[in-house]
């Protein structure tokens, strides 16, 4: 069996256009969340989320000289691929060579009056955009969309893996995005999900989350180069509690079932730290909390990055895995902004500052809507390592 390794990767969100200047900034301490004044996609109510930039938007695309027929949901996903493959010697016109879409809503703004323009009706559909994107490289290969709620991205990279192990590609590109909309607005604040002010990861004042938008690409390999280090995806689970159709399980019974399987043998202090869901609603945060005491994780450090990218839906789980990876490179963890005073009720290593960390492997985190939960396994291989 092969193994997969991370060869390429790339983040555009509101705190940059590249996973080395999103890596930065969150070890800065910086933030991308921001309030929006009332009618800012037609909503009626000030929120607090997380945006690309249209200005720096419009002049990275034309860098790449990017046709003007895709949508703005289509764009970020074409300009992530481009920016992440731009550098690499792989034919993604391969017959080895798979693109994955992950993502939970897409065109989604096409369900408003008028909200498709001149695009075809049928942009609506995943299916539409993973099409395009294969089309735009000229892969020939039929694309895979993973749309799993809040696991999507997750989900996509386990898929991936298990694709890449078991030698059926030798080279994967998955991308996952997700575009802010009043529908998506709208909709988690009718589930009172939404945060008034800046959200605040398992804090005693969380009172919710902060939507964000971006997309963020990884490309995974059976193959290579030498003298250099890469990020592998050892190994991931899904699980499903079927809770409820939004809340998680009071019990963590989920997350815990998939921890258990992808840690299998391995203490807590095996890993350097793990990157949670982090939401900062009270359920999922009080959820997580009581999945780590159950797998014995309480003391392994916790850090979250809603707090300075929002949730970002389809993305998140793609992001918040390159940042990991990018941890383990570069032997730092992120703090977890927003965070004072620990308000769940199981007490977890949340951190309060940037960790130096010398630990090889790192657990990533997602739990969703319907119940659904996943793991994977990060590590970090230097050079003299023999595959």
């Amino acid at each position: 069996m092969k193994h997969a390794f991370v060869i390429a990767d790339n983040i555009i969100s509101s705190l940059g256009f590249s996973s080395k200047e999103v890596f930065e900034n969150l070890i800065d301490g910086k933030t991308g969340i921001k309030e929006f004044n009332p009618n800012f996609l037609n909503v009626n109510f000030p929120f607090f989320a997380s945006a690309i930039d249209n200005e720096r938007l419009a002049n990275e695309l034309s860098l790449f000289k990017l046709p003007k027929k895709y949508t703005r949901f289509e764009e970020i996903v074409l300009l992530s691929i481009l920016k992440a493959t731009e550098n690499l010697h792989i034919d993604l016109a391969s017959s080895k060579t798979l693109f994955i879409l992950s993502s939970t809503k897409g065109n989604v703004d096409f369900l408003e009056k008028e909200g498709n323009g001149s695009f075809s009706e049928e942009r609506i559909y995943l299916w539409k955009t993973a099409s395009l994107v294969a089309d735009f490289f000229n892969n020939p290969n039929q694309p895979l969309v993973v749309s799993n709620a809040c696991i999507s991205g997750l989900s996509a990279l386990i898929t991936a893996q298990r694709l890449i192990k078991n030698e059926i590609y030798d080279h994967i590109i998955i991308c996952g995005a997700d575009i802010l909309s009043r529908f998506i607005i709208t909709g988690f604040n009718s589930l009172h999900a939404l945060s008034p002010t800046y959200c605040a990861p398992y804090d005693i004042l969380h009172q919710g989350l902060n939507l964000g938008e971006g997309a963020a690409t990884i490309v995974l390999s059976s193959k290579i180069e030498e003298n250099k280090n890469y990020i592998e995806i050892e190994n991931g689970a899904i699980t499903n509690d079927a809770n409820h159709i939004s809340g998680p399980s009071r019990t963590g019974e989920g997350l815990h079932l998939a921890l258990l399987q992808v840690i299998k043998n391995r203490k807590s202090n095996d890993f350097a730290f793990i990157n949670t869901h982090g939401t900062a609603t009270i359920f999922n945060d009080n959820m997580e909390a009581i999945a780590l005491y159950r797998t014995g994780l309480s003391s392994l450090p916790v850090s979250s990055i809603k707090g300075a990218l929002g949730h970002t839906m389809g993305a998140a789980g793609i992001i918040e895995s390159i940042i990991s990876a990018h941890a383990l490179i570069q032997q730092i963890a992120p703090k977890t902004i927003g965070f004072k005073q620990l308000g769940t009720p199981e007490k977890i290593n949340v951190l309060t500052e940037n960790l130096p960390i010398s630990q090889t492997h790192a657990i990533k985190t997602a739990s969703g809507f319907g119940g659904c939960n996943a793991a994977l396994i990060l590590a970090v291989h230097s050079n003299s390592n023999k595959f």
